[in-house]
């Protein structure tokens, strides 16, 4: 048993764990011998920077690239593309014209080492101002020797912006790379954002955000909380609910770590060791460690999120503007080049679930407690042999009948194991909780084990999806929230009937889909009325092909299942259900 010193090692566990015990178990070596292997900073960001810039001599204030402390992006391994990016957000919602030619004004939140500052001074229109906010006396004091520039950097708190309110001089663009995590109140920075944010302005945030389903209190989560002061511990979609209170909109979440791969580029996919050196002995090395083994075990992301100030330019036509943006520049998704080491997941399985609880809940046997499916083969060999009849125009290929399930977990396993190591996505369940508006049960992972190493998102217009993580409330036939090419996979089970539109709906996923994302689908070619909360439509495989093919996906699978009741079903039960049904599924990619 050792005696620890908190205000040397502040523990971030409840009263009565072991303190070594702790620490071990979250990677990291502890030198008891030495009590201050590892140098805490108390809180105090001006120290933490001061140690972690005298800690690395390599900047040259000549080159900007080595004085831009970001994730390594792209196969380059370019800190520079981080300002690309946010170059690229301010044409695509500022208007590419208007933005070349407005003296717009940008706020660097968090400005480092001024890497951003002089990288927008030399490549973004002369007619731009540029400030800057550290609280890093070691790093204004770098910026100082910088060569000659316009931008003012000053030595304040990025919450601190009452002077610009005072003097009526809003900011058009504020940008935080890696530096929004250390807000010691994310509420009160983006309520200070706001007001200090012109109508129609955005915000730009790169940074480590939590991925869904991780439990912010878990002691790693928590090591590397107080390590890296990364005070600011949300998804993406939380974040979103608080900004919507100060009148900001989520309009861009892009999943940065998987589209420049930074687990791979910058940590060769590798759990750090994690111990103290001579040169590198304090928190900063400690929580750099500790983000590069959450960010590799999945638990923490790299994302570009772009809030939009409500007021200036509407959603309407930002949506617009994105679309022309994107339009033939979708994203792709990234497939592993040859030699490259491929994703390593657990293959899905193909089992139906309840949807209450995690990874789609407990196993069911099947469809429904009305219906059991997987019988299309046996069907068709039933009537093969017993046909009385043979009229060319009534006969559907035996290739066309399937079990949907199997099917689909083919298509998604094959697919997943084309994917680079490390990579992140999305995946999309449209109707993903039910219609109980119509009395139906509030599902809200039926079909999570599908999206195997991607993020489970659903999209519904049902209230039940209002204030669940990572789910967009809109109408599927028109939902500007879904952004465009955003989805690795695209996905509905029994939902497209109900809309009064349904080519509204494939045009939303053609376009919400990424380049090469796969699109799967389940929807009714022979089945009862069922209003929930409406009912209007019925899919052969003929128009399913045509819907998708028109839109610019190849099929690959197309076909029927047919589902019957269980015996004690059929016996016990009589009302509107069919005895038998036939359900359609389509699976395609897009090109």
């Amino acid at each position: 048993q050792h005696t620890v010193d908190e205000k040397i090692h502040p523990m971030p566990w409840a009263d009565g764990n072991a303190f070594q015990t702790r620490m071990e178990e979250c990677g990291v070596k502890f030198d008891w011998n030495d009590p201050k292997s590892w140098i805490w900073f108390n809180g105090d960001l001006n120290a933490y920077y001061n140690k972690l810039i005298a800690s690395d001599s390599k900047r040259n204030p000549n080159v900007i690239s080595s004085y831009a402390v970001h994730r390594w992006m792209g196969k380059d391994k370019s800190t520079l593309i981080h300002y690309e990016l946010i170059h690229g957000m301010i044409q695509q919602f500022m208007g590419m014209e208007q933005s070349e030619s407005r003296n717009l004004r940008l706020l660097d939140a968090g400005c480092g080492l001024g890497a951003g500052l002089m990288w927008f001074e030399t490549n973004a229109p002369k007619v731009w101002s540029l400030v800057g906010h550290t609280i890093s006396t070691a790093q204004l004091e770098f910026i100082n020797k910088l060569p000659s520039h316009k931008f003012d950097a000053v030595l304040k708190s990025y919450d601190d912006l009452e002077v610009y309110k005072e003097e009526d001089t809003p900011f058009d663009v504020m940008y935080s790379i890696e530096a929004f995590i250390h807000s010691p109140d994310e509420r009160n920075t983006l309520k200070k954002w706001s007001e200090a944010l012109a109508d129609g302005g955005i915000i730009v945030i790169v940074d480590d955000f939590l991925s869904v389903g991780v439990d912010k209190e878990a002691d790693d989560v928590q090591l590397f909380s107080k390590s890296w002061m990364a005070n600011v511990l949300q998804t993406t979609s939380s974040l979103s609910d608080i900004a919507e209170k100060f009148g900001l909109e989520l309009v861009v979440d892009r999943d940065l770590g998987s589209e420049y791969q930074v687990v791979k580029r910058n940590y060769r996919n590798k759990i750090p060791d994690i111990r103290p050196t001579k040169k590198k002995n304090h928190q900063g090395w400690l929580g750099a460690g500790m983000r590069q083994r959450l960010m590799v075990e999945g638990k923490i992301t790299y994302r570009l999120i772009v809030f939009q100030k409500k007021g200036g330019m509407t959603s309407s036509s930002s949506s617009v503007a994105l679309s022309q943006v994107v339009q033939g520049q979708c994203a792709s998704v990234p497939l592993a080049p040859d030699n490259e080491s491929l994703l390593d997941f657990q293959p899905l399985e193909a089992a139906h679930r309840t949807g209450k609880g995690n990874d789609g809940g407990s196993k069911q046997k099947c469809i429904s407690g009305w219906y059991c499916c997987g019988q299309g083969e046996e069907w068709w060999d039933n009537l093969d042999s017993k046909r009385t009849h043979n009229t060319s125009y009534l006969k559907l290929e035996k290739s066309l009948f399937g079990n949907y399930m199997d099917e689909m977990v083919e298509h998604l396993n094959t697919f997943y194991r084309q994917l680079p190591s490390g990579v992140k996505g999305k995946f999309l369940d449209i109707g993903g909780t039910g219609s109980v508006s119509s009395g139906m049960s509030k599902v809200t992972s039926k079909f999570a084990h599908f999206a195997g190493p991607f993020d489970y998102w659903v999209l519904d217009s049902d209230s039940a999806a209002k204030g669940l993580d990572n789910a967009l409330h809109c109408d599927m036939g028109d939902c500007p929230e879904a952004l465009d090419c955003e989805f690795d996979v695209t996905f509905s089970h029994t939902v497209i009937e109900h809309s009064s539109r349904p080519w509204h709906v494939f045009d939303e996923i053609a376009r919400i889909t990424k380049k090469g994302g796969l699109t799967l689908h389940v929807v009714p070619f022979s089945y009862q009325y069922h209003a929930t909360p409406d009912d209007n439509f019925r899919f052969s495989h003929k128009a399913l092909t045509s819907l998708l093919e028109d839109r610019g996906f190849k099929i690959l699978d197309v076909g029927y299942d047919i589902c019957t009741k269980p015996e004690k079903v059929l016996k016990n039960n009589i009302d509107e259900h069919f005895d038998v049904i036939w359900l359609t599924y389509v699976v395609g990619q897009k090109l």
